[in-house]
């Protein structure tokens, strides 16, 4: 696409993908996914964000950019699953943590009553 407004199109669609690649790796336990992907994310989305506001002009203006924003709509919903996977995960650790924190105070709280014994 060679409009300016397609090739800004372009590079956020590239950014989103890198981001949504290494949430996927996330998922697999290969890499971390933490507050400064998800601001990556933010940024990328928010920046995209007027562009998307305009769509139904753009698409009328600049015939190519309907099939990037097109490419980007479907590369979201893909994201979102993504996300969705991601928090689930993540809530599934929180749960983890708080099973341990509670088997480490019934832990402390035995050798406390095991040291008044002695």
């Amino acid at each position: 696409m060679g409009t300016s407004v397609g090739r800004k199109i372009d590079i956020i669609r590239a950014r989103v993908q890198a981001l949504h690649a290494e949430s996927r790796l996330a998922l697999s336990g290969e890499r971390e996914f933490g507050v400064e992907q998800v601001r990556a994310l933010s940024s990328s989305l928010l920046e995209m964000a007027p562009l998307v506001a305009r769509s139904a002009e753009l698409r009328i203006a600049e015939p190519d950019a309907a099939v990037q924003l097109d490419r980007y709509k479907s590369e979201l919903r893909e994201l979102q699953t993504t996300l969705d996977q991601i928090r689930l995960m993540l809530l599934t650790k929180c749960a983890q943590m708080q099973t341990r924190g509670g088997q480490l105070e019934a832990v402390s709280k035995w050798a406390g009553a095991l040291r008044q014994t002695q």
